[in-house]
């Protein structure tokens, strides 16, 4: 997310739930993870992020803002039981540049 100014948003259909279980679960910096799953990359029609072969849909968006997950905001306290290292997560905004279905 760091490295782009952009990213997409893409939902799987269910054969490749434990796909997307592996990518959820392994550490980029150990390696790569994506050559783990049955997953493949494909450029984006208007972002310069990447994609899915296999999503059935996709959404394209350039980044707008991004803020620092804040501890104190959660509504639900037990939020925190995910990060006992305190290694909370950056949100992005994003503006939808183009919208896909694939078939």
């Amino acid at each position: 997310m760091e490295r782009s100014d952009s990213f997409t948003l893409c939902a799987f259909p269910e054969k490749y739930r434990k796909d997307l279980q592996t990518l959820g679960t392994l550490s980029g910096r150990d390696g790569d993870k994506l050559s783990k799953t049955r997953l493949t990359l494909k450029g984006s029609k208007r972002v310069s992020a990447p994609s899915y072969h296999e999503a059935s849909f996709i959404l394209e968006c350039r980044k707008i803002y991004y803020q620092d997950m804040d501890p104190s905001g959660f509504l639900d306290k037990t939020i925190q039981d995910n990060y006992a290292a305190n290694d909370y997560h950056r949100i992005y905004f994003g503006e939808i540049l183009a919208a896909l279905v694939n078939r």
